[in-house]
């Protein structure tokens, strides 16, 4: 009789320490999602922030346009805009004026 219940003792802790095993082995699973669940989030703060700066310095371009804009809508001087224009984003020139650009050439393409 005292042998069976030392063997009962025995399976027991035996069973109570697989049990801790599992416990143990969870919880280190549990900490180990945790710990990548946190340096996965931190990234993509980084990279939210980043898109954070690239969408202000785009809104502050476009205030910035849009002040000018603004400004010349405001002179009333329709002629000096549209000709700004016409020169600086489409190229055009006055007949017989010759208008020389700087193109920087890359080391690349020596």
């Amino acid at each position: 009789m005292a042998e069976q219940q030392a063997e009962v003792k025995q399976e027991r802790r035996s069973h109570s320490r697989f049990g801790h095993f599992i416990a143990f082995a969870a919880v280190l699973c549990l900490i180990i999602y945790a710990i990548f669940n946190i340096i996965s989030q931190q990234a993509q703060i980084v990279e939210l922030k980043k898109q954070s700066e690239a969408l202000a310095a785009q809104i502050t371009d476009q205030e910035q346009k849009n002040d000018e804009y603004i400004r010349l809508l405001r002179s009333g001087d329709e002629a000096e805009y549209m000709e700004r224009i016409a020169v600086e984003q489409l190229g055009y020139a006055y007949p017989g004026e010759r208008r020389f650009y700087i193109v920087e050439r890359n080391d690349d393409e020596k």
